[in-house]
């Protein structure tokens, strides 16, 4: 299949690095579907790629790469269907031929054309030739580093502005540059094998590019957060142990340095909790984890941020220790030291019931609801907690107090709830609990009247609310029953509506609802008297009058 015009959805840097994706054999899993095609590509991760056709023409395209969650168009995605137009095709001329790829056109050159071949281009493409000094010539690391750092800051001095800002229109070709820049100088690098150098470089970049101030409307940051992923794979990919072992000290000191910008905090924390994997490492993610904790608690700050961050590292702390196989006894003293973050409450509370101490993870909810009773949703969550354990114990009392405590202090749950509290209780203990839910101010009175077949309660609710979603929501169960009210509810509120109207959409909307109340017994009547009343009452709107005519009216 020719898709029409696929490669102008993709900026040219991304188009390439799709090119080389593909031509590096990373795209498996290719098939076709109804709706265009689904693939894996293998990129700093294994990710999900999905094509949707209309035709030959893309609709939409899909990727859960971190690039392409803002919307963008991913080399993964330009790698597919790099793919998808490689694949043989019966509807293709024959006459027409495939644009041979790079490495195939390369491999048409005779090995004796090659290097004269290359010396022509060398000589009429500076960047190229500079490119190829750095990585094959005689120039020391020193000035090969030196000369990339100028490479560097020539980027920014051509995308900026006067105040240094970097705005919306050139936001998009600067991400693109330093992309480009960082996978150039680490391809440069780790050919002269020196990994290390190679990474610094990546992370001087990425200090550089957060330097700016930014238009990030497009998620540029995502593509150069994609890039330094790529560019840290294929550095580890490069070492021994020996030199993986200082990058992870690189990217430490990065995450604990109070001077580095977040951005380049939240790139090295990523990359250390996500890449390095043995004993080794998981025992100095511990030590820095601790760090961290000793840092953030010696900060005393106590804000929504504070106590995020914390709780998240308190967790990672605790999965660390269960990676290497701490006594469980140093568990349970790390679980009880931090009960009062929830996250921590919660692990606790898991072990207890993992370790059969029901009652003691009974104490820890209801420590719980009062610890953290300023977070509804938190309490809420407890609350249902201690259900299931009352349920499972068949302490029906304590099961009624904690479902009566959800439905009415934290007006949590709805109709769920109410009919487990039903199901729980007696009939005469049931009518109690319905008639104070019903006395009060709660969201959920009318689809409890309809449940309980409370309808002329519910049909006097329902018609002097004055207003249409209610009515129709409960028409379907109100009108056999009480069809002359919700005829004439519809009637008047209709009358107001039409007061209130001021263009043609309402117009049609009104005019529906008139034919709507003519399957009502007397609706045919009524739904004429209400039109003629409009035509003599606002017989300038002309819109309307249409409409009427439109409805048979």
């Amino acid at each position: 299949m020719q898709i029409e015009s696929w490669k102008n959805w993709f900026q040219p840097h991304i188009l390439e690095r799709g090119r080389a994706y593909f031509e590096e054999d990373r795209v498996s899993d290719l098939e076709r579907t109804e709706d265009g095609c689904t693939a894996t590509v293998e990129g700093t991760e294994e990710y999900e790629v999905e094509i949707l056709l209309d035709g030959d023409s893309i609709e939409d395209m899909l990727c859960d790469c971190p690039y392409a969650e803002d919307g963008n168009a991913c080399k993964h995605m330009a790698a597919v269907l790099f793919a998808m137009a490689a694949e043989p095709s019966e509807k293709r001329a024959p006459a027409k031929e495939e644009r041979l790829t790079p490495t195939g056109l390369v491999e048409k050159i005779p090995d004796s054309q090659l290097r004269p071949l290359l010396t022509e281009l060398v000589s009429a493409d500076e960047k190229l030739y500079r490119a190829l000094l750095l990585r094959y010539g005689e120039t020391s690391l020193d000035e090969c580093m030196k000369t990339l750092k100028k490479e560097l800051a020539s980027i920014g001095r051509q995308y900026a502005g006067r105040d240094g800002t970097i705005d919306y229109y050139h936001a998009g070709g600067f991400s693109e540059a330093i992309a480009d820049h960082i996978q150039r100088q680490t391809e440069t690098l780790l050919a002269r094998n020196a990994p290390v150098l190679a990474f610094q470089a990546g992370i001087d970049a990425l200090r550089k590019y957060s330097d700016y101030s930014i238009d990030d409307s497009d998620g540029e940051y995502g593509l150069i957060m994609e890039t330094m992923r790529d560019m840290c794979m294929d550095v580890l990919a490069a070492a021994d142990e020996i030199v993986a072992e200082k990058i992870f000290d690189l990217l430490s000191d990065c995450v604990k340095s109070d001077r580095e910008d977040w951005f380049v905090q939240d790139f090295a924390s990523q990359m250390v909790f996500s890449h390095f994997v043995g004993k080794r490492f998981d025992e100095k993610k511990l030590a820095l984890t601790d760090e961290q904790i000793a840092l953030l608690t010696l900060a005393g700050r106590k804000d929504y941020s504070s106590e995020y961050k914390m709780k998240e590292l308190l967790t990672r702390r605790f999965d660390l220790m269960k990676k290497l196989s701490s006594p469980k006894e140093e568990l349970d003293a790390f679980l009880d030291r931090y009960t009062s973050y929830s996250d921590i409450r919660k692990l606790r509370i898991q072990q207890a019931l993992d370790d059969g101490k029901t009652d003691e993870a009974i104490r820890l909810l209801e420590e719980g609801k009062s610890a953290d009773r300023d977070k509804p949703g938190l309490v809420a969550e407890y609350s249902r907690w201690l259900m299931y354990l009352y349920e499972r114990q068949g302490r029906r009392d304590k099961l009624i107090a904690e479902l009566e405590y959800h439905v009415f202090d934290l007006s949590s749950g709805g109709m769920e709830m109410l009919n487990r509290l039903k199901k729980a209780c007696t009939p005469a203990q049931w009518i109690e609990y319905r008639e104070r839910y019903l006395s009060g101010r709660a969201y959920h009175k009318l689809e409890l009247m309809e449940s309980e077949g409370l309808w002329e309660r519910l049909m006097k609710v329902v018609t002097t609310a004055g207003r249409l979603s209610i009515l129709d929501r409960y028409e379907a169960a109100l009108k056999k029953r009480y069809p002359n009210e919700i005829l004439e509810a519809y009637a008047c509120i209709l009358t107001k509506e039409t007061a209130a109207a001021s263009n043609r959409k309402e117009y049609q909307e009104l005019a529906r609802y008139l034919k709507k109340l003519r399957s009502y017994p007397g609706g045919a009547e009524r739904a004429a008297q209400l039109a003629e009343d409009w035509r003599a009452r606002y017989t300038r709107r002309r819109a309307m009058m249409e409409e009427l005519r439109n409805a048979g009216f």
